[in-house]
């Protein structure tokens, strides 16, 4: 998947030699992520001794049933929408056909905009691109020959042949020019920006209860930290409107929706927009899509409108441990969610209606929200994956682009110039990490936590 916005910042490099600014790029080693934003420039050059690693797109997805098996461990999986395979890596040892036919049209039309990018970039016709993108790596030397870089050099030396191109004097460090530049523009912003916008990040998994951060910087973000936000935002007069930035797979399918419905109540009463970024899926794309308009990348990984719910049946590892339980319970499903009984018929039943109830709710809000028919909106959903270029033909988002177009949405919706200056007010603020509370429970006790999942059925990192 595109790293840090990787679409976003092509643009802005773009913008760049639109403007008459001259933009080389050097690389000391590069994969297909490095050179997709490297094409974009006016010149390429490469280290001589690295090697150029472009090798194509590929995704591999993990299986997980037959390892399970042998620790005694069985996955009790329902799922909602013949696309919606997250559980298909811990009840099944290979591919469905429909989780193969999802992938496989992702990695085509992910490939193809790699493929566009670079041939306009360096001049190629896009079947030379699409050939030579497939079949790295090259020596520096080759990917000469190959048109992909202009010339081999080390650092100090594109950086002074840079130099003696543009006639200039001494470069300027890059940590130094953007302090400067950051403080010249929150001095506009001062003097001239009227209104005050939020901006609120959700990122990670989406959970019930507080939002999270680990010292790696991964999140989680919790319904009730979001809604005392969205609550804040609200309330606040001096706040004018709200941009929603998306980057999560999903998650808990009522922390979803909580999340929603605090959005909805911020929409009646503020514009909100929201914009996408590398993965806004499932649950990821059930809070997205209250924005008015909704924008994604040309390669956001998004849709997976579809639910999954389930348990880990612990028995067989429990035996194989000398653990043994003793259960005592009142009511037919009293031990329903228990890790050490498999769900029988009927508990099994009670789990797809809930699953099926969530599932209509999820496509009928969607249709609500995209003004679209119900065989429409059955037609994207059944838990299939898309890319944003994909869902945007579809209709389930408005525009392809990112934060900065996003911002021109809000300023449409203000009334106010294109380019008047905003201030901006980032959500959530940032605060020093806390050691989270541990968890002690085994394998399989997020399904006792939560019964229903909105969630990516699995991870690209194809960059």
């Amino acid at each position: 998947m595109y790293k840090r916005q990787l679409q976003g910042l092509r643009r802005a490099v773009e913008r760049l030699r639109g403007a008459g600014k001259r933009v080389w790029v050097h690389l000391e080693r590069a994969g297909v992520s490095e050179y997709y934003l490297a094409s974009a420039a006016e010149r390429v050059l490469l280290t001589p001794a690295a090697t150029l690693d472009v090798t194509g797109l590929s995704s591999e997805a993990l299986f997980l049933r037959q390892a399970l098996e042998r620790v005694g461990v069985a996955a009790e999986v329902i799922q909602v929408g013949r696309f919606k395979s997250a559980g298909e890596m811990f009840s099944r040892a290979d591919m469905s056909p429909a989780h193969r036919e999802m992938l496989e049209a992702l990695v085509d039309d992910l490939f193809e905009q790699v493929v566009a990018a670079v041939a306009a970039g360096r001049g190629l016709d896009a079947a030379a691109a699409r050939d030579a993108l497939g079949r790295g790596p090259f020596t520096a030397a080759e990917a000469v020959q190959e048109r992909l870089v202009d010339a081999t050099a080390y650092a100090d030396q594109a950086e002074q042949q840079l130099v003696d191109a543009c006639r200039a004097g001494a470069p300027i460090e890059g940590g130094a020019y953007a302090r400067q530049r950051g403080r010249e523009t929150r001095l506009a912003a001062l003097r001239q920006a009227r209104h005050t916008v939020a901006l609120l990040h959700i990122g990670g998994t989406i959970r019930p209860g507080e939002s999270t951060t680990r010292p790696d910087g991964a999140t989680a973000s919790g319904a009730a930290s979001l809604a005392a936000m969205l609550k804040d935002v609200r309330e606040r007069a001096d706040i004018a409107a709200l941009v929603l930035r998306v980057t999560s797979p999903g998650g808990s399918a009522l922390a979803s929706d909580l999340i929603w419905r605090e959005l909805e109540r911020t929409r009646a009463v503020k514009p909100v927009v929201a914009s996408c970024g590398d993965v806004a899926a499932s649950g990821g794309y059930y809070v997205a899509m209250v924005g008015r308009p909704l924008l994604a990348e040309a390669g956001t990984i998004t849709g997976s409108i579809g639910v999954v719910a389930g348990k880990a049946n612990l028995r067989g590892l429990y035996d194989r441990l000398g653990i043994h339980k003793e259960l005592v319970g009142r009511g037919r499903n009293a031990t329903l969610l228990s890790d050490y009984h498999a769900l029988d018929a009927a508990g099994r039943a009670r789990l797809q209606a809930q699953a099926d109830a969530f599932y209509r709710d999820f496509v009928g809000k969607v249709a609500a929200a995209r003004g679209l028919s119900a065989d429409a909106t059955e037609a994207s959903a059944q838990g299939r994956v898309w890319t944003g270029r994909q869902a945007l033909a579809l209709g389930l988002v408005d525009e392809l682009g990112g934060l900065e177009e996003a911002f021109d949405a809000v300023r449409r919706a203000l009334g106010v110039a294109v380019d008047q200056p905003l201030l901006i007010e980032r959500l959530p603020r940032r605060k020093r990490w806390q050691l989270p509370r541990l968890n002690l429970g085994l394998p399989g006790s997020v399904f006792v936590r939560e019964r229903l999942w909105a969630v990516l059925p699995f991870r690209i990192r194809f960059f």
